[in-house]
């Protein structure tokens, strides 16, 4: 069992093409999270800027800025 293991890593290994497509797969994988991380805090700040927003157009319509 192990020498079939050590065998199919050592064939795995030695075949280029198969470490290329490895490496294409965690380039995919890696970008996959910087773009869901930046989804995530992006809704937050569009989240916080309509809070934002909202809160200075309550306090002009009730008059906080002198209007």
């Amino acid at each position: 069992m192990t020498t079939n293991l050590n065998n199919l890593v050592r064939k795995f290994h030695s075949d280029e093409e198969g470490l290329e497509a490895l490496q294409v797969v965690m380039i995919i994988a890696i970008a996959a999270v910087v773009l869901i991380a930046a989804t995530a805090v992006g809704q937050g700040i569009v989240d916080w800027t309509k809070d934002k927003f909202q809160e200075l157009k309550d306090a002009k319509i009730n008059g906080g800025f002198g209007g």
